[in-house]
């Protein structure tokens, strides 16, 4: 069956069938106007983007749905929790303590902050350090450099990472749960094995310099 190439942009990005994301579509049209407003049957690729920048919620209610359908309960709720986290609308903001997830010395640092809780609403395991000892191995967050990479964090896998599936599962799904957040990724692994993510507010100037 031919869909609209709104749909099979949605199925790539959260990896189902377009069946799924058709069907959900056609649910959540029911019973969420703004969707319904959205046309977003009809969406082209750059129509899409900008409907993802614009309403992320439309998008989140959809996927979320197309997961469910795919039969992947837990990755519906998944998909839900991340959207929360990266728009700060999640009911309890989890406090991060000082060593959790990054260095001591990049606690307060804004954007790490909101890395680690995006990370985490995606259930991936942070680091635990007093900043000389690996207390608890997990993911790692650390800043680009504040004059020529301001908006981009780098972020070291936690080392269990491959032994996990689904959409937050290998390596790479830190990337995809970083897409899925609203942030710009580069798709391939850094030196070292790093993966990095730029915040949305410099997607449009990544490289200031």
């Amino acid at each position: 069956m031919n869909y609209s190439r709104g749909i099979y942009v949605l199925s790539e990005k959260i990896g189902v069938d377009p069946s799924h994301v058709a069907r959900a579509l056609r649910y959540a049209a029911k019973t969420h106007a703004t969707i319904r407003a959205q046309h977003y049957s009809h969406l082209s690729d750059d129509q899409f983007r900008r409907l993802l920048a614009a309403d992320r919620y439309v998008v989140a209610v959809v996927a979320s749905y197309a997961m469910r359908f795919a039969g992947r309960i837990e990755d519906a709720q998944l998909l839900l929790d991340i959207y929360k986290a990266s728009t700060g609308t999640t009911v309890h903001r989890p406090v991060i303590r000082q060593g959790v997830g990054a260095l001591p010395e990049y606690h307060d640092h804004a954007r790490i902050q909101q890395a680690i809780r995006i990370l985490q609403a995606a259930d991936l395991p942070p680091i635990h350090t007093d900043g000389t000892r690996e207390l608890k191995p997990g993911f790692q967050v650390m800043p680009g450099c504040e004059d020529q990479l301001p908006g981009w964090v780098f972020i070291a896998p936690d080392p269990h990472a491959d032994d996990r599936g689904g959409f937050a599962g290998g390596r790479l799904g830190y990337l995809a749960v970083m897409r899925w957040a609203g942030w710009a990724v580069i798709t391939e692994p850094l030196p070292g094995g790093l993966l990095a993510a730029c915040h949305p507010d410099y997607r449009d100037n990544p490289f200031p310099s």
